[in-house]
């Protein structure tokens, strides 16, 4: 009867639903898994499951993180404390499932994190102007900056991929890379259709999804709607604090 009760609580198992995580890549992302405050009564493991179904296994034993692969060396970090996991300067191969794995006493618990990884790029899309001498062509322009170099600008209008034509000339710059470790890319749209609608500049990278942020400094393209509301804000109070500093100096000379 106690063999019996032994086995039964050796296969008692608490665990929580599959959480998303999303990174970006090249940054660092953190896996939840909290077993702190608990008797942890074995080695904690996680184990990773690519998308490819290959899996790895990253091991925490007395505050040491072993890995046997070493993809994985100098970029994996597992918290003595929560037993989260912290991985830096992450690739598209780090994305799948996560499984943290660990005992308390003869209770097997486990976590489960799928970790979806994008590239994040800043895209800035300039207004359009007409080619020097030469009114009937149109000049669009867009820059993006990265930190992933597999990428490249494309064109869209009304929804559909533009491409060279008669009347239509795209252009593309090689990736410049910078000293902070990301890449600019720069490409120019020729086209002597009168179009109603401007096209718009996106994104396509090779092998995840793209992430992008239309954002351009002050003077280079479009504003973002957040930096509209800014701007406008700002033009409604400067005209308040000129008339109160004037009706302040008003007030103190005739006083």
């Amino acid at each position: 009867m106690r063999t019996f009760l032994g086995l039964f609580m050796m296969m008692i198992v608490s665990g929580d639903n599959e959480v998303p995580i999303n990174g970006f890549l090249k940054d660092s992302v953190l896996l939840p898994c909290n077993c702190s405050g608990r008797n942890l009564s074995r080695v904690v493991k996680w184990q990773m499951e690519g998308l490819n179904g290959l899996s790895r296994v990253l091991e925490l034993d007395v505050g040491n993180t072993s890995d046997s692969f070493d993809r994985y060396k100098g970029r994996a970090k597992i918290f003595v404390a929560n037993c989260s996991l912290l991985l830096t300067n992450i690739t598209a191969e780090d994305q799948g499932k996560y499984t943290c794995r660990f005992y308390v006493q003869e209770l097997y618990m486990y976590s489960v994190r799928k970790l979806n990884i994008s590239a994040k790029y800043n895209v800035c899309q300039q207004p359009a102007r007409n080619l020097d001498g030469d009114v009937r062509v149109m000049v669009f322009q867009c820059d993006a900056t990265g930190r992933y170099r597999e990428a490249e600008i494309q064109w869209y209008l009304d929804g559909e991929l533009l491409s060279n034509s008669s009347k239509t000339n795209i252009t593309h710059t090689s990736p410049v890379g910078t000293p902070t470790g990301h890449y600019k890319f720069k490409t120019t749209l020729f086209t002597q259709f009168e179009w109603t609608a401007e096209p718009i500049c996106g994104m396509k990278v090779k092998g995840i999804p793209s992430h992008i942020e239309y954002v351009c400094e002050e003077g280079t393209g479009y504003f973002t709607s957040q930096q509209q509301k800014c701007s406008m804000r700002y033009f409604k109070i400067i005209p308040i604090v000129l008339v109160l500093g004037l009706s302040l100096v008003l007030w103190c000379r005739w006083n």
